[in-house]
């Protein structure tokens, strides 16, 4: 599903037994498979009502799935694509986003591009019929002449197969200079566009006797002005080609989308989750909260590290382990780089094991690396983050997506600033 891709995987890891394996067990970017020893099941209930959802929906299901970045999205798409319950009605696609190009400069027609050629692809060796994966040629093709009047673009679309498609990405960065005219032009094609995918999902359905599943991961990432401005390009300017095809997608998206007012998305097509509870709501006062240790959420997170260890207590104290769960906030992956760094901050020391001082040393070098965002209004957010038991803040947004602030969620949700921001920004003036 994702050919050539250096990122690193649990493969046929084994717990680490040192300081040295820590480094390779606690990657942040570390792929997990959903079916082997390192994967920790989480039991939201969104997630569940994602499944139960695409097996009981008559016709096919538009879904997006919400949730931190780091908080185990994509290993649990791959845990949903795998379920017997799911494969028994579908045909699953995995995509990512990473693998269209740059995202930040994505648009709808582009995605549906991206749709459409995977579907080809997955469906060449299956049987499907070669005319429509010709039909797509042909759309791209017309495409390019008809919005790129170039020499270049004639001769992209002119030469045989899909060397159209580079021309037609490599312009992507340009739309932003379109004039109304242009646009319009556009419109009627992506719904040739969108007429052809079904064709070809319908095909491949009469092929293999399942109905398709697109899941298209990582478009949630980005966390720059021209990232947010893709994100509302995507889900509220044209969230209704999106959700046109007639065969189940499932997309990722933004954290903070399911508080926006006026979202086009649907509540009830919006599958959220939190990150892990690792304290309580009336804790958060304090600048370093005591963790709850009796909560599934610091239970979740105690099994993410203690899975990866052989002899936990052998590699990190217990104090050590509470001062980083704190540190990673609830989430998978600022966790997985809390630990690893720690375990760098031993070496240089030339300790055995990750004790207290190192935790400490983690927690002023993520701090640090905050700081410099920190700065006018974001100082007022902030501040109104911590000074609210319960409810939204606005302006919050590229906070939640910079992983400053977190929501969680015990019967109410709530945003809580990291804890190694809290008394920093606290200490702030007004407007600094």
């Amino acid at each position: 599903m994702r050919p050539n891709d250096d990122t690193p995987n649990d493969g046929s890891l084994s717990p680490a037994s040192s300081l040295e394996e820590i480094f390779t067990l606690f990657d942040p970017t570390l792929e997990i498979d959903p079916e082997g020893q390192f994967y920790i099941p989480r039991t939201d209930h969104d997630l569940q009502k994602l499944s139960f959802d695409l097996r009981r929906c008559p016709a096919h299901l538009h879904a997006f799935l919400c949730g931190h970045r780091g908080s185990g999205k994509t290993t649990e798409l791959k845990r949903l694509v795998k379920q017997p319950v799911v494969l028994e009605r579908f045909f699953p696609i995995f995509l990512t986003g990473t693998d269209f190009g740059e995202t930040v400069h994505l648009t709808h027609d582009a995605l549906l591009v991206e749709i459409g050629l995977a579907l080809t692809r997955f469906g060449k060796p299956l049987g499907l019929d070669a005319d429509l994966a010709k039909e797509l040629e042909t759309w791209g093709r017309e495409t390019v002449k008809t919005l790129y009047h170039s020499e270049a673009a004639e001769a992209e679309a002119g030469a045989q197969g899909n060397a159209w498609i580079a021309w037609f990405k490599a312009t992507l960065s340009t739309r932003r200079e379109w004039t109304t005219e242009k646009k319009q032009i556009l419109e009627p094609r992506v719904q040739e566009l969108v007429q052809i995918l079904n064709r070809i999902a319908l095909d491949l359905k009469n092929l293999i006797g399942k109905s398709i599943l697109v899941v298209v991961d990582d478009l949630e990432k980005g966390e720059s002005d021209a990232h947010k401005e893709m994100h509302k390009r995507l889900f509220e300017e044209s969230y209704d080609v999106l959700v046109q095809p007639r065969f189940s997608i499932v997309y990722t998206l933004p954290i903070y989308f399911r508080a926006l007012p006026g979202s086009r998305v649907p509540n009830e097509r919006i599958y959220a989750f939190s990150a892990a509870r690792i304290y309580g709501i009336e804790e958060k006062a304090n600048d370093r909260p005591p963790l709850d240790h009796g909560s599934p959420g610091y239970q979740l997170m105690r099994r993410f590290v203690d899975a990866r260890l052989a002899d936990p207590g052998a590699l990190i104290t217990p104090e050590a382990l509470d001062a980083l769960l704190r540190i990673g906030g609830g989430l998978f992956r600022e966790t997985a780089r809390s630990v690893r760094d720690a375990a760098y901050f031993v070496e240089l020391r030339g300790g055995v094991r990750i004790e207290a001082e190192d935790a400490e040393k983690v927690f002023n070098q993520v701090k640090k690396e905050y700081q410099p965002m920190i700065r006018g209004e974001a100082v007022a957010i902030l501040k109104a983050v911590l000074a609210r038991r319960e409810g939204w803040v606005p302006g919050v947004e590229p906070y939640l997506q910079s992983r400053a602030v977190v929501e969680y969620e015990n019967g109410d949700l709530w945003l809580d600033l990291r804890s190694v921001l809290k008394r920093y920004v606290r200490e702030l003036e007004d407007g600094a």
